[in-house]
C-alpha cells in the first residue's frame, strides 16, 4: 500500500500501520481509559434513598434547593476522588438528595466551593464539553449494573446528556428532554434536576431500585469526585454505581414521543455548459422523528424522510492509496445508539445507508448527464434496548432508486445508477453478572437489480455477513478473552461477483497470487474472518494485549459494513507500563511498546514493525508525547490495483506532541510527524492548533494541517501498450495545505451559533516515470525500468468547505436551525504549490450553496 504523506501520517497516528496489516499503535488499553489502582478499597453496599413529593406540591425548578421536599430527603455525602488522586477526599464537599412524583425524579447537588469567584463555567452549545466546573448525574433506571442515562450541567446552565452502555462504553449522541437549572452564591453553586421518567427506562413496581452516581468536576484543579467511589482501578463504570431504593413507581411512564418536522430549502450551483443542471432549486418537505417505548427495557425510533442539512460536511482528502477513505458517521438518527452495533470485525457501517449511487450512466459523445449526488433515505427504523439479560439492537433502512438524466442532443433520458435497497442489521448480546459477555450480529442488504438487460445487474442482489463474539472476564475482572467469527455471503449475477472479485479489496486477478483464482462465472462470493485476543485489562501499574486475525480472501462486509482488504492474516502484541499516582510535577505518565506483522494467504509478508511511545500529562494540565516506529522490508500485494505485487523499503517514523493547558484563554496544540526510508516514502506532516476564548460564550479556533512527501514508486496507471500491460510509477513530490476555523458563539444555553469553514489545497508533481519491471526484486534498480509515459499525472487540488448553523432550541426537545453550507472545488493539471495563489484558487473556485432553515416541535405521548 502507497499512501501521499497526509494519508500515511494519519494511518500511523490513528494506530494503522502499515496499511494491509492494519497493525495497532497502542497508547491506551482496550477498554478505554485504564485504571488506576484504587487508593481505599470500597466493599460496602452504598445505598441512597429517595423522598416522594406530595400530590400537592409543586417544586420550583430554579436552582435555589429551598423548596420544602429538599428538608424531608436524605442526604447524600461521602464523595471520593476519582481523579487525580484516587480515593482521596475532595477538596471541597458535595452534598445530593433525591425527590421523585408520579412524572419525574428530581435531584439536588449542592457544590461547595471555597472561593466561588473562581467557579468556571463557560456557555457554550448544548452536548460540548469545556474546562468548566461540571455536576453529573448517572441513573442506572433498569438497575442492570451496565446501562445508564447520564445528566450533565455546567454552572452557565449548559446540558449535556449521554448514554451508557456494555459498563463502559458511551454514547454522546443520545439526546434526552429534560430540565435543570443553576444557583450561585457565596458557598458555591447548586444544580436542580428535573428529569422525566418518560426518558428512562425500567419495571413500574411499589419498591423500585434504581443505580444512582453522581460525579462532580472542579474545572480549576482539575479534579473529579464521585458518590460513590468510581475508581479507575477498576474496569468498568456502571457497574460501580449506588443504589436508589424508596421509589414507589407504579404508574408507566409515556411510551410515545414525536418529534415533526419541516425543512424549507434553496441549493444554487455555478453556471455550467450542461443544461440539465439546474443552477437554482428550491425544495420544501416534511418528515417526522417517532420514538415509542416497546417495553420498560426496549427502544422503537423511526425516521420518515429524513434531513441532514444540519451536519457538518467531511474534511476533503486526496486519496492516493489503493483503499477507501474511512468517514465518520455525523447523521444524528445513526449516531444515537450506534455502541449497540459495534462488533470485533466492522460489520455495520452506518454510511453505506444512503450513499452516493454506485454506478454511472452512459453518456454519448457530445451528451450531458446530471446524477444525484446520494441515495435518498425513505426511511429507517431502529428498536434498541434489553430484553432480560440480553441487549438488542435491530435496524432497518429503504433507499430509493436513483436515476441520472442523460441528453444527447434533442433526446433526453433516464438511466439507472443505483437499486431500491433495504439494509437491515441486527445485534443480540448476553451478558453475564461478571461483565463477561456473548453475542452474535447478522447484517443483510437486499437490492432490486431488475431482470435481463437491467444495467443494475452490475450490483450484487444480495449480500449477508453473520457472526459471533465474545468477552469472557476472569480473576476478578482483570483479564479478558476476547474475540469474534465472521463470515460473509454475496450473491448476485456473474458480472456483479467479477466486479467484486476485481475490486481492491480482493484483487483475485493477480498475476503473481496462486493461492486465488478468478472465475467469470461464479455467482457467490463468501469467506470468513476472525479474531482471538487475550487482554490485562486491570491493575496498577501494567497492561497488555496479544491478538491474532485473519480475513480470508473472500471475505466482504462492504455492502453495508467496512473493510479496506481481505486476504489478510496478522498478530499484534501491546504492552503498557503506567503510573498515575500524581508527583509534585507529573500528573500522569503512560510506557507502551507495540510489534504487529501480517502475510496474506498466499505467504508474502505485507508488514512487520515495532513501536515505542510515551506520554506525560503534568500537573499544570500541560501534556506531550513522543513515539518512533520501525518497519521492516515487506510486499504490497496491491501496488498495481489488480496487476503483480511490488516490494517495499523499510520506513522509520518519528512524532512528537505537545498540547498546553486548555482551561487558559489560549491553548495550543502542535503535531509533528516525520517518515524516511532509503527509497520510496518520506515526508512531514506539521499540524499546529489554537484556541482561543476571549469570553466565556465565545470560542475562536484555528488548525493547520501541513504535509509535504517524495515518494519514488508512487503508482500512477496500468497501460496497455504492444500487446501487454505496463504498470506505470513515478516519483512525486507532493504538497498538502489545509486551513481550519471554527467559531463558536452561545448566547444562551438554548441559542449558539456554530461556524466551520477549511480551504484545502493539495498539489502533486509526478517526474521519473518508471514501469515494474520484477517487484519482488531486493534491488531497486531491477526492481523499476524506464518507462516513457506520454502524458501527465500532475494534479493541483483545491476545496472549500463551510457549514454555519444556527440552532435555537425554543422549547425542550423543539429545535429550530438555520444553515448555510458552501462548498468550492476545482482540478488543475499542474502540480507545483503556490501558496498565495492556490489559496486565492480555492475562493475563485465555482460556488456550490445550500440555504435550509428546519423547524422542529417535540411532541410526547
Amino acid at each position: 500500500m502507497r499512501l501521499n504523506a497526509v494519508a500515511f501520517a494519519c494511518l500511523i497516528i490513528s494506530g494503522l500501520l502499515g496499511g494491509p496489516a492494519g497493525a495497532q499503535v497502542r497508547q491506551d488499553p482496550p477498554n478505554g481509559p485504564a485504571p488506576t489502582t484504587l487508593a481505599r478499597s470500597v466493599s460496602r453496599l452504598v445505598a441512597a434513598e429517595a423522598a416522594p413529593l406530595a400530590a400537592e406540591s409543586v417544586l420550583k425548578l430554579d436552582g435555589q434547593l429551598d423548596d420544602e421536599v429538599w428538608t424531608r430527603a436524605r442526604r447524600i455525602d461521602g464523595f471520593l476522588q476519582s481523579d487525580p488522586k484516587e480515593g482521596a477526599p475532595p477538596s471541597f464537599p458535595t452534598e445530593v438528595r433525591v425527590a421523585y412524583d408520579a412524572t419525574h425524579i428530581y435531584i439536588g447537588v449542592s457544590a461547595t466551593d471555597s472561593d466561588p469567584d473562581k467557579i468556571v463555567g463557560h456557555l457554550t452549545r448544548r452536548d460540548t464539553d469545556s474546562p468548566s466546573d461540571w455536576i453529573s448525574v448517572a441513573i442506572d433506571s433498569y438497575h442492570d449494573k451496565r446501562t445508564a442515562y447520564e445528566f450533565s450541567v455546567n454552572p452557565a446552565g449548559v446540558k449535556q446528556d449521554t448514554y451508557r452502555y456494555n459498563d463502559d462504553s458511551d454514547d454522546r449522541g443520545w439526546d434526552a428532554v429534560w430540565d435543570v437549572a443553576v444557583a450561585r452564591d457565596g458557598s458555591g453553586w447548586r444544580a436542580e434536576f428535573r428529569i422525566p421518567f418518560s426518558q428512562l427506562r425500567f419495571r413500574a413496581t411499589e419498591k423500585a431500585t434504581f443505580g444512582l452516581a453522581v460525579i462532580r468536576r472542579v474545572g480549576r484543579l482539575n479534579e473529579t469526585s464521585t458518590w460513590p467511589l468510581i475508581a479507575k482501578s477498576k474496569p468498568g463504570f456502571v457497574s460501580q454505581f449506588g443504589d436508589l431504593s424508596g421509589l414507589s413507581l407504579t404508574r408507566a411512564p409515556k411510551r410515545l414521543e414525536l418529534l415533526p418536522y419541516t425543512v424549507s430549502g434553496l441549493k444554487t450551483k455555478p453556471e455550467t455548459d450542461n443544461p440539465l443542471v439546474e443552477t437554482a432549486d428550491g425544495d420544501l418537505s416534511v418528515g417526522v422523528d417517532v420514538k415509542y417505548a416497546l417495553t420498560p427495557g426496549l427502544n422503537l425510533t423511526a425516521t420518515v424522510n429524513p434531513d441532514f442539512g444540519q451536519v457538518e460536511a467531511d474534511p476533503a482528502v486526496v486519496n492516493l492509496s489503493a483503499f477507501e477513505t474511512f468517514f465518520s458517521e455525523r447523521r444524528p438518527f445513526f449516531v444515537e445508539g450506534s455502541g449497540v452495533y459495534q462488533f470485533g470485525s466492522d460489520l455495520f457501517y452506518s454510511r453505506r445507508i444512503g450513499r452516493s449511487p454506485q454506478l454511472g450512466p452512459d453518456v454519448p459523445e457530445n451528451g450531458f448527464s446530471a446524477s444525484p449526488d446520494n441515495s435518498t433515505i425513505l426511511g429507517a427504523t431502529k428498536v434498541t434496548g434489553r430484553v432480560g439479560k440480553f441487549s438488542v439492537g435491530v435496524l432497518n433502512a429503504l433507499t430509493s432508486r436513483e436515476r441520472a438524466i442523460v441528453s444527447a442532443g434533442a433526446l433526453e433520458s433516464r438511466a439507472l445508477i443505483e437499486p431500491f435497497t433495504s439494509y437491515s442489521v441486527g445485534r443480540l448480546r448476553r451478558e453475564l453478572k461478571n461483565q463477561s459477555s456473548f453475542g452474535m450480529m447478522l447484517t443483510a442488504t437486499n437490492r432490486k437489480v431488475g431482470g435481463e438487460g437491467s444495467p443494475l445487474r452490475m450490483l450484487a442482489g444480495s449480500a449477508y455477513t453473520g457472526g459471533a463474539d465474545w468477552d469472557i472476564r476472569v480473576r476478578k475482572n482483570r483479564y479478558a478473552i476476547a474475540g469474534y467469527l465472521a463470515g460473509s455471503s454475496i450473491h448476485g449475477t456473474p458480472q456483479a461477483i467479477l466486479r467484486l472479485q476485481e475490486n481492491n479489496v480482493h484483487s483475485y486477478q493477480r498475476p503473481d497470487a496462486d493461492h486465488v483464482e478468478i472465475d467469470p462465472t461464479d455467482t457467490t462470493l463468501a469467506g470468513l474472518a476472525g479474531s482471538v485476543a487475550v487482554r490485562k485489562i486491570g491493575g496498577e501499574r501494567v497492561r497488555f494485549e496479544s491478538n491474532v486475525n485473519f480475513t480470508t480472501p473472500g471475505f466482504d462486509p462492504n455492502d453495508v459494513g467496512f473493510m479496506r482488504r481481505a486476504d489478510i492474516v496478522s498478530q499484534n502484541n501491546w504492552i503498557q507500563w503506567r503510573n498515575d499516582r500524581p508527583a509534585k510535577r507529573v500528573r500522569s505518565f503512560r510506557f507502551n511498546l507495540n510489534q504487529w506483522s501480517s502475510h496474506n494467504f498466499g505467504g508474502d509478508r505485507l508488514d512487520l514493525g515495532g513501536n515505542i511511545n510515551a506520554h506525560w500529562t503534568f500537573t499544570n494540565n500541560w501534556a506531550t508525547g513522543l513515539g518512533i516506529t520501525g518497519l521492516v522490508d515487506a510486499f504490497d500485494d496491491r501496488a498495481t490495483r489488480g496487476g503483480p505485487g511490488a516490494r517495499t523499503d523499510g520506513l522509520w517514523v518519528m512524532w512528537h506532541y505537545l498540547n498546553t493547558d486548555d482551561r487558559k484563554p489560549i491553548a495550543i496544540e502542535m503535531f509533528t510527524g516525520r517518515g524516511w526510508s532509503s527509497f520510496g516514502p518520506h515526508f512531514l506532516d506539521l499540524n499546529p492548533a489554537v484556541t482561543f476564548r476571549p469570553a466565556s460564550s465565545l470560542s475562536v479556533s484555528t488548525g493547520m494541517r501541513f504535509g509535504t512527501s517524495d515518494n519514488d514508486a508512487q503508482w500512477v496507471a496500468n497501460e496497455e501498450r504492444d500487446g501487454r500491460t505496463h504498470y506505470v510509477f513515478a516519483r512525486i513530490d507532493q504538497q498538502t495545505v489545509a486551513t481550519t476555523f471554527r467559531v463558536n458563539y452561545t448566547m444562551s444555553p438554548t441559542l449558539s451559533l456554530q461556524m466551520y469553514a477549511e480551504p484545502f489545497v493539495s498539489a502533486g508533481a509526478y517526474t521519473d516515470y518508471k514501469q515494474l519491471i520484477d517487484g519482488r526484486s531486493k534491488d531497486w534498480r531491477t526492481r523499476y525500468g524506464a518507462y516513457d509515459y506520454p502524458s501527465s499525472a500532475d494534479f493541483n487540488y483545491r476545496s472549500f468547505r463551510t457549514t454555519n448553523v444556527l440552532r435555537w432550541e425554543y422549547r425542550p426537545g423543539s429545535a429550530l436551525f438555520v444553515v448555510w453550507q458552501q462548498g468550492r472545488e476545482s482540478t488543475d493539471p499542474r502540480g507545483d504549490f503556490r501558496f498565495g495563489r492556490d489559496f486565492r484558487g480555492v475562493f475563485g473556485s465555482p460556488a456550490s450553496n445550500v440555504f435550509l432553515v428546519k423547524m422542529s416541535y417535540w411532541l410526547n405521548y
